[in-house]
């Protein structure tokens, strides 16, 4: 089993404690973390009247999970369907010889 580091990150005063395995996931949870904390920043300025704290953290949630699903939409398995296509060919023309 593979060594956990203990890491600590801060979004909006709030200390998560974290456990991760590489440098490299450190670098991805610091990385999202500064990310929605200037998310949330940039809504606070953009929308200073907001009732209360909450409805900047739900709105750069829904902001996040928009660009994930963008970004889902755009992963191309066009070359994955074509070659199941092939395979399911070369397997139905072996069937019949």
């Amino acid at each position: 089993m593979a060594n956990k580091l203990n890491i600590n990150v801060t979004i909006e005063d709030i200390r998560l404690p974290l456990q991760v395995t590489s440098s490299d996931e450190e670098r991805v949870y610091r990385e999202a973390a500064s990310t929605i904390q200037r998310r949330i920043q940039r809504l606070r300025d953009a929308y200073p009247n907001l009732p209360n704290d909450k409805y900047y953290y739900v709105m750069a949630m829904l902001n996040t999970a928009v660009e994930a699903v963008k970004a889902a939409d755009r992963i191309d398995n066009q070359p994955y369907i074509d070659m199941m296509h092939d395979i399911e060919q070369e397997i139905d023309s072996l069937g019949t010889k």
